[in-house]
């Protein structure tokens, strides 16, 4: 009898965590996430900055709504589709699937893991304390020259924002998408910081914003970087 009462709890266990549709995942800029959906039914995607602009591959087939930093998607139709969500800092891709069989997600959490691990080398940007790196030139050595034209304190927001200008010095286009700004102490990035490129694809001569977001909480030098093309400045 004591046996047969173990089994019944586990088999009721294992209903309650196949029952949930709640989890985490991690977007990097190599890797498109699966997201389960299923017709009736709701999912919420929850980021840690609020949701700027969406674009999804199959429209007509998905009804999205924001609220606040949550991204919600109700399924019209069986149609497998991508969707990219921009926020201030980054952009994140998945892939919709809807499915009757699979468990379906409720609610995702979604989390940045950047899988990229920079080799730092000496640059002019070097040892930045405060905000006396205006002007400051970094030699990316791709055709890309960058300056640090501007700074910013956002006391509501407590972010440190970086302006950077980059240039295409070079006599062709060149196609900047692949460009990575981190800031980084004692060779180790700065948690909770982020960026975004005005522009991808700049033509011979022209040039373009970046900004870098950074926590104002301590006051400390650090280094800024500038990656285009595995090639750093």
């Amino acid at each position: 009898m004591k046996k047969l009462i173990l089994v019944c709890f586990l088999l009721c266990c294992s209903s309650v965590v196949l029952a949930s549709g709640i989890r985490t995942v991690q977007v990097n800029n190599s890797k498109m996430q699966l997201i389960y959906l299923k017709m009736g039914r709701a999912t919420v995607l929850r980021f840690t900055a609020k949701p700027k602009k969406v674009v999804i591959g199959n429209q007509n087939y998905y009804s999205v709504e924001f609220i606040n930093n949550d991204l919600t998607i109700q399924p019209l139709g069986k149609a497998e589709t991508n969707l990219f969500v921009y926020t201030p800092y980054r952009t994140y891709g998945f892939i919709l699937r809807v499915c009757s069989s699979c468990r379906s997600d409720d609610l995702v959490f979604v989390k940045w893991k950047s899988n990229y691990r920079p080799v730092l080398k000496p640059n002019k940007a070097k040892d930045i304390l405060g905000f006396k790196a205006i002007g400051l030139e970094f030699n990316i050595g791709t055709g890309i020259s960058a300056v640090i034209v501007k700074t910013i304190v956002d006391k509501a927001k407590q972010l440190r924002i970086i302006d950077i200008r980059l240039k295409n010095s070079s006599k062709a286009k060149i196609n900047i998408a692949s460009t990575r700004i981190f800031a980084t102490r004692r060779s180790k990035p700065i948690p909770k910081q982020g960026y975004v490129v005005e522009r991808e694809v700049l033509k011979a001569g022209e040039m373009t914003m970046a900004r870098l977001f950074l926590p104002t909480k301590e006051v400390k030098s650090f280094s800024v970087n500038v990656v285009i093309n595995k090639r750093q400045g």
